[in-house]
């Protein structure tokens, strides 16, 4: 197996005090996938405290076939780990392990059961109350009653601040190419008025700060490299905010190539609001 399970210390939620804009957020996204890109998967807990409001979300691929679900549930009193949740839809629970965390969900035809660690230092966002950081996740998804085995790259994510996904799209991708290269970055639909971040890191050093990223339909170009994308399988999901906007939030597991002879795996996604599309 292509194991890369250094451990580099505990990560803990690191929960924060909510804002006072209704539309304050914080979250925390894992995913993985299989070096051969032959399975794979995301989940992530959301919290909207000022509406009273949590998302589950746990998704799957094998092969080209994705499903997951989405839940949205009351908020608990206690925000912090183990973030836990016992729907007939979705059955869902993550919590901090040694050096990483522990991750297990499942619903109608689907389920997932991973050790995901981590990899780097976190790596704080220059604008913005984000982190990230990369990791590499052992276990095993189902699907349809199928098992797949699952050692690969993955990622996490760490965000707290106001979160409108209906008014601001945006793309963003994260994997490990053939060499053992880490790349990450995030670019928001705000016609340049805020820069996008995000960060290289070259097999056995720290992540470095991108200065630049242009993004292509299926391509996106980070400083000097440039990364090509063949998705394996998506999900899409929809997300209605308080006030009836639209969304759309379109996530894959991908392949990844930067040159002739650099390939690898990871996960990009799209942010669509419906808003956004109007006003262009």
């Amino acid at each position: 197996m292509d194991s890369e399970q250094n451990a580099v210390g505990a990560a803990p939620a690191g929960v924060h005090r909510p804002g006072t804009d209704r539309l304050w957020g914080e979250s925390w996204y894992f995913d993985f996938a299989a070096v051969d890109g032959s399975a794979g998967g995301f989940v992530r807990v959301g919290d909207y405290p000022r509406l009273g409001r949590r998302w589950y979300w746990a998704y799957v691929v094998a092969g080209a076939h994705a499903t997951g679900h989405a839940l949205d549930l009351p908020l608990p009193t206690l925000r912090d780990v183990p973030w836990e949740a016992a729907d007939p839809a979705l059955r869902f629970v993550a919590e901090p392990a040694a050096g990483g965390w522990s991750i297990a969900a499942g619903g109608d035809g689907f389920g997932l059961d991973v050790t995901w660690r981590e990899q780097a230092p976190e790596y704080g966002y220059a604008r913005g109350s984000r982190m990230e950081q990369p990791g590499w996740a052992v276990g095993e998804v189902t699907l349809d009653g199928r098992s797949f085995p699952l050692d690969g790259p993955g990622q996490r994510d760490h965000s707290w601040g106001v979160r409108d996904w209906w008014r601001i799209g945006w793309t963003w991708c994260a994997g490990r190419l053939s060499d053992g290269t880490r790349f990450q970055a995030t670019h928001l639909d705000a016609r340049g008025r805020i820069p996008p971040d995000g960060y290289l890191m070259a097999p056995g050093g720290p992540p470095e700060p991108v200065r630049d990223v242009a993004v292509g339909a299926d391509a996106l170009r980070m400083n000097d490299t440039l990364l090509e994308f063949a998705d394996v399988a998506h999900v899409t999901i929809d997300l209605r905010s308080p006030d009836g906007e639209q969304s759309r939030l379109r996530r894959a597991m991908t392949r990844v190539r930067a040159g002739a002879t650099r390939h690898g795996i990871g996960w990009r996604e799209r942010n669509m609001p419906e808003r956004a599309a109007r006003r262009a």
